[in-house]
Parts: structure tokens; sequence; C-alpha cells
């Protein structure tokens, strides 16, 4: 449901220290243009030239490209995982948390080209980076939807996790079947969010629920 993961250190453990500010440069700033333009026409020779550093340079601190593709991901995941911390600090109540995550999610996906998410599929590391991630994705979404139960805003009682499960799998499908093509990735993705949990609302939980909607105007 939520991109969370830890950032590993591996890459920079291999790099000097001059270059580790250098790295983390690269990461957000080819982020920012993956998102923009897709990850296929993003070439290593354009990311180089940004930087006004050599290819062999680059290619020290990212084998390939598909490592540089991956090390973005685990980068933005960490950022989330960072990101959760200070929203659960802020929030009031966990609907509150699990509300300002999910409308968070949606204004990322306005910055991102379609194609992004059908090209990411071609980069069998990535794919295998997030199977390797997926449980951990879904333990870290099952704490707030327990919280969620626990404090009265989420029916008990329910399978959470097949309705996790399930979720994943029809996002799965969306970006494989290129409706993004035909809708808005994030008028699906908040279509999903409401039909999927807006249901297993409680009667205190739906009130809240929508009330915190229709203050953040999603």
């Amino acid at each position: 449901m939520f991109l969370l993961s830890c950032l590993t250190n591996e890459v920079l453990e291999h790099i000097s220290d001059s270059q580790k500010d250098l790295y983390l440069c690269i990461l957000e700033y080819a982020w920012v243009e993956f998102k923009r333009m897709g990850l296929k026409k993003v070439k290593m020779d354009d990311i180089s030239s940004h930087f006004s550093i050599s290819k062999r340079t680059l290619y020290e601190m990212f084998e390939d490209k598909e490592t540089l593709v991956v090390e973005c991901f685990k980068h933005q995941l960490e950022t989330s995982r960072q990101e959760l911390a200070k929203i659960q600090k802020e929030s009031k109540h966990s609907l509150e948390t699990y509300v300002m995550l999910f409308v968070e999610r949606i204004k990322e996906l306005e910055a991102v080209n379609p194609i992004f998410f059908s090209e990411a599929f071609k980069y069998p590391r990535l794919m295998k980076f997030f199977d390797e991630t997926t449980e951990q994705r879904n333990n870290i979404a099952m704490d707030i939807i327990r919280q969620c139960v626990s404090d009265g805003y989420f029916i008990p009682d329910f399978n959470y996790q097949m309705l996790l499960d399930a979720y994943n799998v029809q996002l799965l499908n969306i970006i494989r079947m290129e409706l993004f093509k035909k809708y808005k990735m994030n008028d699906m993705l908040n279509t999903l969010q409401i039909i999927s949990f807006r249901g297993c609302c409680t009667k205190k939980g739906l009130k809240l629920f929508d009330a915190q909607l229709d203050n953040l105007k999603l």
C-alpha cells in the first residue's frame, strides 16, 4: 500500500566521503527526471553532463542505469519512511495518519509521467527489489490498520491482509494493462483506496474519514 523501506548503505560504503554528497544529489536529480520523462528517456550521459562529471565517475557510483534506478527507489522509500515518522508524530489519531499518508501518495502521483509506471516492469532488479520488500511494506501498513482497528475506526474481525493483497494486485493490473493511458493514475488510486478501505470504517471511523478528506480537499 504505502511504499516504505529502509535505504541500504551498500553503495555508500564503497565510495569516498567526497562522493557521498554528489551521490545523493544524483539520486534526487535522477528521481525528478525519471518521474518527469519516464525511465527510458533519461540517459546516463545526460546525468553526467548535468553534474559536469565524467561517465567514468558516474559509473564508479552506479554500475549501470538499472543500479541507478533501483538506488533511486531505495532512497525515496527511505524518504517515505521518514515522512511516516513525521506524520505519526503530528497526527492527532491513527486514522489521520492513515489518511495523510494516502493523500501524500496521491499528490506524488500527480507529478509522475504515466509511462514511468509501465517502464518500471522492464527492470528485473527493480521488480526483485519490490518483491523482496513487499512483506515489509505490508507489515508497516498493517501496523497502521491494526491501530485504526484498536482505536475503533476500522471494523474488527476482518481479514485486512487479504484486502492489502487484493489492493496490491489491482495496482499491478492497472499498470500492466496501462489503464493510466485512459485514466489519471492518482484518480484510480483514490478510487481504489476509498472503495477498499472506506468500506472498512466503523460509524465513528466513517464520519472522521470523510471529514479528513473534506478538510484536505482531495
